[in-house]
This record gives structure tokens, C-alpha cells and sequence, in this order.
């Protein structure tokens, strides 16, 4: 009989942990679905506050309705659906970001959820400042200023996200650098823009809102180079279907003319 203290015997397995059961690193397997609770609960979150941006589309009223009360007003409300497109897409933009990091993610750990608690603390609160930047627009530059810093802040926090799925090595598949290094310069330069919201409500005074059409410039420059890169997978792969149906592929006509 071995003792109490007796190492066990050479060839035997080692004691296995338990399921679930986390390291001196704070680390796990994720095998308690802990990840896709945390999913639904994002997912939730998002889009909750994805529909309470839209509470700030009132119906303009209309002491005597008309074709033209009807456009003037809703001319006067312009701000509000500026507003509301600009967050609408900067939540979507949060949800896209957070969604793809986490889905690498095989290794569960607490920073994934103080990282993500973060986050949706700041997204769920994203429609006051949008709302107050709709109703006073240019007027109150404190309302630029404030949906400026509570942008900066989410974008922070995914970035902050970013780094340690990254540094504690917590995704299953080797990342692609290049897209790593893309998506993390897109991330710093929305963070840049919603930085120079800040100031720029005091500068540029009723003009400051504009500043936020450079971050409609980075979402067109990303989408270009995701339709880009589609196009040439496109083609490629329609070249290979083509070279496929011809008999001996894509050298034959090379061959036929070397054998002349």
C-alpha cells in the first residue's frame, strides 16, 4: 500500500483537474457554456440600447398639418436623426468589434468579463448622450463633449479587450497580423476622433458635430477593403472553376505550345 505522502508510481497519469476548474492564472477551459451566457447577455445589451436610441424620434407637432409644416419640422429635427445614425452605428460598431474577439476566445478568464462589464456599462448608457447631442446639436458644446468622452471610453475598452485576449493568450486559432494590425488602427483612430469631439464643440462652436463625419470616412474605407478583398477572393476563385473545366487545368495551352 502506498503511503499518504508516497509519490505515485512511475507510468501512471497525472491527476487531472476539474472540469472547469481554474489554474494559478485565474485561467480555465471554457466547458460551463460561461462564454456563450456572456454572448447572450452582450447580445442583450447591445441591442437594447440599439432600440432605445430610436425613443428620440418623437413625431414633430403640426398646428396645421401640411407638406410643408411637415418638412420644415422634420428639417428642424434633423440633429435628433443625425444623432441617432451616428450612435446607431457606433454601437454597431462596439457589437462587431467585441463579437470577433470573443469568438477566438476558448479560454475563459475574469478579465473577459471586467473588460465586457466595462464596456456594456458604457453602451448602455451611450443613448443619454446621444439624445442630449440631438436635441442641442451645436448649440451646448458640452453635449458633443460628452458623447465624445463616452465613446473614447467604450472604444478604450475594447481595445483595453484587445490586448488581453492578446497577452494572456486566451484565443484557439493563431490571429492574422495584418487584420490584427487593421483592426487595431481603426479602433485608434475612432478613438482619436471622439477625443477631438471634445474640444471641438468650444473651437468650431455650431460646427463641431461635422467632426464626426470622419468616422463615416474610416467605416468607408473599411468597407471598401472587406469588399476589395471579397471581390479577389471572387475572382480567384471563378479563375480556378474556369481552369478546373478545361481538360489537363490551366497549363495545358502552355504545354500544347511548348510540344509545337
Amino acid at each position: 500500500m502506498m503511503g499518504r505522502g508516497a509519490n505515485p508510481p512511475s507510468g501512471s497519469p497525472p491527476p487531472s483537474r476539474a472540469e472547469g476548474a481554474e489554474d494559478d492564472h485565474g485561467t480555465r477551459p471554457v466547458a460551463d457554456n460561461s462564454l456563450g451566457r456572456l454572448f447572450a447577455l452582450s447580445d442583450g445589451v447591445f441591442a437594447i440600447a440599439m432600440t432605445l436610441l430610436a425613443l428620440d424620434l418623437r413625431v414633430p407637432d403640426l398646428n396645421h398639418p401640411s407638406d410643408a409644416a411637415l418638412r420644415h419640422a422634420l428639417a428642424q429635427n434633423s440633429a435628433n436623426y443625425w444623432a441617432y445614425i451616428a450612435a446607431f452605428f457606433a454601437v454597431a460598431n462596439y457589437w462587431s468589434r467585441h463579437r470577433r474577439l470573443l469568438r477566438s476566445v476558448v479560454t475563459d478568464h475574469p478579465r473577459l468579463y471586467r473588460d465586457t462589464m466595462f464596456l456594456l456599462i458604457l453602451v448602455a448608457a451611450l443613448p443619454f448622450p446621444a439624445g442630449r447631442l440631438g436635441r442641442y446639436g451645436g448649440r451646448v458644446p458640452f453635449a458633443l463633449a460628452l458623447y465624445g468622452i463616452v465613446n473614447a471610453l467604450a472604444v478604450v475598452m475594447l481595445l483595453q479587450l484587445r490586448h488581453d485576449v492578446r497577452r494572456l493568450g486566451l484565443a484557439g486559432r493563431a490571429a492574422d497580423p495584418a487584420g490584427d494590425r487593421v483592426a487595431g488602427r481603426q479602433l485608434s483612430l475612432s478613438l482619436a476622433v471622439y477625443l477631438l469631439c471634445i474640444p471641438a464643440g468650444y473651437v468650431l462652436h455650431g460646427q463641431g458635430p461635422w467632426v464626426l463625419l470622419l468616422l463615416g470616412l474610416i467605416l468607408l474605407r473599411r468597407v471598401s477593403k472587406q469588399w476589395g478583398h471579397r471581390a479577389g477572393s471572387w475572382r480567384a476563385a471563378s479563375w480556378r472553376r474556369v481552369t478546373a473545366r478545361r481538360p489537363g487545368g490551366a497549363d495545358r495551352p502552355t504545354d500544347e505550345a511548348g510540344s509545337g
